[in-house]
């Protein structure tokens, strides 16, 4: 719970600074390839975006391993393996959206994704990755649609990699977690008869991250 609060105080600070501070000449470079590839996510978020680019990310396979609010709920990760690729955008985007970008995805304090620097020829650029992979998840229709609707927009993605991704498996039925990992991360150094109520911890601070994940006071002060 004390996470959770922390968290929320991380990204309230972070909107505040980039309303009253946005430090417009300080720019990075963004790899998106999950629901930030869709504008209408990046304009919810108030991410300025100031240029952006089709790529590809080499040796990383796009996957739905990132567990998420609900039993069997993955979001998407590139998971490293060697010879696939993940297709995506880079954004250019204010430091300061990074920063807030890095809540959004539960960097800080949750652990939910590592942030990955990689260095091309011309710029370096910033991805998150899952850091606990979970194999059969299964995304939500309106969050495979993101992908999908930016993916039939660039030209580069071969149409059978889209028809592939298409006949992915959606989660039908919200059910509530089951299992622990972001709140209590080992479950087995608990006596038996206390992991019925970890569960039940688990899942209260799921529902409650996800009802204020983009909720907020200070958010609505950003200009884009």
């Amino acid at each position: 719970m004390l996470r959770v609060l922390l968290w929320k105080l991380g990204i309230e600070w972070a909107h505040l600074l980039r309303a009253l501070s946005p430090q417009s000449g300080n720019k990075v470079f963004y790899f998106a390839f999950g629901a930030n590839l869709s504008p209408d996510v990046l304009a919810q978020r108030r991410i300025k975006v100031f240029d952006v680019f089709d790529y590809q990310l080499e040796n990383a396979a796009l996957r739905f391993s990132q567990p998420g609010f609900y039993r069997n709920h993955g979001y998407a990760s590139p998971d490293p393996i060697d010879g696939e690729i993940v297709y995506g955008r880079i954004y250019q985007i204010l430091a300061r959206d990074a920063v807030r970008m890095d809540y959004f995805e539960g960097v800080p304090y949750f652990r939910a994704h590592d942030k990955i620097f990689e260095q091309t020829e011309q710029f370096e650029f910033f991805f998150y990755r899952a850091t606990r992979v979970i194999a059969g998840l299964k995304p939500t229709r309106e969050y495979l649609d993101y992908i999908l609707d930016a993916y039939r927009q660039m030209p580069g993605i071969p149409e059978k990699y889209i028809a592939v991704l298409a006949k992915t498996e959606v989660l039908e039925d919200m059910l509530p977690l089951d299992e622990t990992g972001i709140f209590v991360r080992d479950i087995s150094r608990w006596p038996g008869w206390l992991r019925p109520l970890l569960v039940g911890y688990e899942r209260w601070c799921m529902r409650l991250v996800e009802y204020i994940w983009h909720r907020s006071l200070l958010q609505r002060l950003i200009k884009t």
